[in-house]
């Protein structure tokens, strides 16, 4: 009897064995099911988001390069090394432009003329009242002096300042009303020495206190713009 016992004590312990067995089996394959199933898929990748302004990579080909090139100044403040920016790409024009950090460009009628496109460029929130307007129409042949001197009376009001040979500029500081104005016309073509090709108008406005972050929107138009 006691063998018996035994015997049968011994056929409940390999039971109970052969039971722990296949659980331990089931999850460890269910363990690995959902490891598998939440691991990344190889070569799948998720899309940067928009960019802000407008931008895009230099690499589309329909969308200006940001040219690195010494500062030319046409009044006042330049963008310093460093300082945060962001960066105006239209398409189908010459050149790209930074404008602080946060501003936003939005289309604009700034000049009348052939193949004229434009932006109006303000700071977050529009709160205190600057704005930058950027104007790009064609220069007619030849684009000499005399054609310049036409166009620029074309859109300017008053005498204009000679920055350079085809820069001319009119500003308007009152700190005592904290009014602040720039306006500058110049002309450019593709590269440096090539011939000149188009007019660039921009027209700054704001308060006094805030006059550098428009002469810098201008200065960096210019220095883009050979």
């Amino acid at each position: 009897m006691i063998l018996s016992l035994v015997a049968f004590l011994a056929v409940v312990v390999i039971v109970l064995c052969g039971v722990a067995a296949i659980f331990l089996a089931t999850g460890d394959d269910q363990s690995d099911s959902a490891a598998t199933s939440n691991a990344p898929v190889p070569g799948s990748s998720v899309s940067p988001p928009a960019s802000r302004n407008g931008e895009q990579p230099n690499g589309d080909a329909d969308l200006p390069a940001f040219r690195k090139a010494l500062p030319v100044i046409v009044t006042g403040s330049i963008f310093d090394s460093g300082e945060q920016t962001d960066l105006i790409q239209r398409e189908g024009w010459p050149f790209a432009f930074r404008v602080p950090v946060g501003w936003f460009c939005d289309e604009a009628m700034v000049v009348d003329g052939a193949n004229n496109d434009g932006v109006e460029c303000r700071p977050p929130g529009r709160t205190n009242g600057s704005s930058v307007a950027v104007g790009i129409r064609d220069c007619e042949s030849p684009c000499d002096p005399e054609i310049q001197e036409s166009m620029n009376q074309d859109i300017a009001s008053g005498t204009l300042i000679e920055g350079d040979a085809t820069t001319s500029y009119t500003e308007v500081a009152n700190p005592k009303d904290n009014v602040y104005s720039l306006f500058v016309s110049h002309f450019f073509g593709s590269d440096a020495g090539q011939p000149l090709r188009w007019q660039v108008v921009v027209r700054g406005s704001g308060p006094h206190t805030d006059r550098a972050a428009i002469q810098k929107v201008a200065n960096d138009i210019r220095t883009q713009t050979p």
